[in-house]
């Protein structure tokens, strides 16, 4: 479902996204973070109290979870609102109680418009147009496969000389804690970047919030355009 925010912004609770209606900015939430919002913005107007948030952003998906996380995801969630609309607030404290959105705040909910009816068409149109799309569509196919490989990861940052790589885009909230994660690892496993090397990094979620995670770092010799000969470190709890 899509909703409209303070009248700048589009927040899609299905992809978890928030997109700024001037200029088609969008960040992506993590899933923990975007639970939390949904919940904000379904019950905009209302407290959602602290046991609420608790037992349906981890204990129904499994997790364990705690007031203290829950202050650093609502934290995380009012600095990237603010970065895209500075001079809106949009998370209330209630004290003892929980959060909610700003009353202030206008919530408007978005829904599909009803398709259109459309006058019969000649059938030789209908096939001409037909092949036109199939056309297009495997022009779009070719293209896509023939560009897979670079957009499978994301530049973070380097380490000396040699790209650091994530395989899934960061919101650049996290960009400056997940450089600095980086480092350390490649500090502890003393990786040092050397001739035509890569790293590839995978962090999970919570630890951008300071609680326990794994964090991976591989180094790999990169060649023709492939990666081989990886090391690779594990750090099940940072």
């Amino acid at each position: 479902m899509k909703y409209q925010l303070a009248d700048t912004l589009i927040y899609n609770d299905d992809d978890a996204t928030l997109t700024l209606m001037d200029s088609a900015e969008s960040q992506r939430l993590t899933d923990t973070a975007n639970t939390i919002f949904s919940l904000l913005v379904k019950h905009a107007g209302m407290v959602v109290e602290r046991d609420t948030f608790l037992s349906e952003v981890w204990d129904r998906r499994g997790l364990q979870g705690s007031n203290n996380s829950l202050n650093q995801y609502i934290s995380i969630l009012r600095k990237m609102l603010a970065a895209m609309v500075p001079e809106t607030s949009f998370i209330v404290t209630v004290p003892k109680t929980g959060f909610m959105l700003s009353a202030d705040l206008r919530v408007v909910r978005l829904t599909l418009a009803a398709p259109v009816a459309h006058a019969r068409r000649d059938p030789h149109w209908l096939a001409l147009l037909g092949t036109l799309i199939t056309l297009v569509v495997c022009a779009s196919l070719l293209a896509w496969k023939q560009h897979k490989n670079q957009s499978d990861v994301f530049l973070l940052s380097h380490i000396g000389r040699c790209p650091v790589y994530t395989f899934a885009p960061l919101a650049d909230v996290f960009h400056d804690r997940a450089i600095v994660l980086a480092q350390a690892i490649q500090r502890e496993g003393t990786f040092t970047c050397s001739g035509d090397g890569v790293f590839y990094l995978h962090i999970q979620d919570a630890l951008f919030y300071g609680d326990s995670g794994r964090l991976v770092l591989s180094q790999c010799a990169h060649s023709r355009g492939r990666a081989s000969a990886c090391r690779t470190l594990y750090y099940y709890r940072w």
